[in-house]
């Protein structure tokens, strides 16, 4: 069993909050002016420290064999001490 704890937020409030995942895989946003979207980026257990821009996407997360997903629109993705906190607008589970 994983050890990654997923925290996706918004304004309204915590829309997801996952413990024990073993991936979390998320899209960043380059840095130009339209924002296109970037790379994924995959975070698994003892990913070091990351704060990144977060395009437009979908999210994915894994425990086992087991894949969620969940649609965000542009924020900010952290990564400290095993846990992902993602800021967003909106987001809404698929």
């Amino acid at each position: 069993m994983g050890d990654i704890h997923l925290r996706v937020v918004t304004p309204k409030g915590v829309v997801v909050e996952e413990a024990g995942l073993d991936e979390v895989v998320v899209r960043r946003r380059e840095t130009g002016a339209a924002g296109e979207a970037g790379s994924e980026i995959a975070v698994l257990r003892r990913h070091g420290p990351l704060l990144m821009a977060t395009a437009a996407t979908v999210v994915r997360y894994r425990r086992g064999a087991d894949v969620s997903r969940i649609a965000v629109e542009p924020g900010v993705t952290e990564v400290l001490d095993e846990i992902v906190t993602i800021l967003v607008p909106s987001a809404a589970r698929l």
